[in-house]
């Protein structure tokens, strides 16, 4: 007969190895090797990283990724990746009806769930259409914790919100 100090050993042991096992999974289902430009556009396709090397990636330094408390959870010297902007235009958005275009968004989605969203009219039409960014390095190496492409907005003041990791897709979409 097994005493009470066996049985919880037992017990605590089993635990512990479906929880490592559900943290395995879990840790293999969060990382994306490519992403998904999907949507209301001409040309759908994925980016991977033998590939966004054709979408003429940038070079850019010092961006810090702060949170809504004003704590610097990064530094980044330098990052390499593609403007939203440069994979929109790549893709072709779909608008029949430009007069509508206030109503068109793009949804950054990560694996996670985790969802950021910007206008139509905040990329093409305002100063941040120019420091989004879908980036693949973090001061000069490949983004490995974070997954393989994590979206940034560098002119937010708070940057953190949309700081996106593990992307998954990017989505044209549009409100009724």
């Amino acid at each position: 007969m097994l005493s009470f100090h066996n049985l919880f050993i037992m017990k605590l042991a089993s635990t512990t190895v479906l929880l490592l096992l559900h943290l395995i999974c879990h840790g293999q289902a969060e990382i994306s090797d490519q992403v998904a430009v999907k949507g209301l556009i001409e040309r759908p396709f994925t980016i991977n990283l033998k590939t966004i090397g054709s979408l003429q990636p940038e070079v850019h330094n010092n961006l810090n990724i702060v949170c809504s408390s004003g704590e610097t959870k990064k530094e980044l010297r330098s990052f390499r990746g593609v403007a939203l902007k440069r994979i929109l235009d790549s893709a072709g958005i779909v608008m029949p009806r430009p007069k509508e275009r206030g109503k068109y968004y793009i949804a950054v989605r990560a694996t996670d769930g985790y969802t950021t969203l910007y206008a139509w009219n905040e990329i093409y039409n305002n100063p941040t259409g120019n420091h989004v960014f879908l980036i693949y390095e973090e001061n000069g190496q490949p983004i490995r914790e974070d997954g393989r492409f994590v979206m940034i907005c560098g002119n937010d003041v708070v940057t953190g919100p949309r700081h996106v990791k593990w992307v998954s897709s990017i989505s044209v979409e549009k409100l009724p």
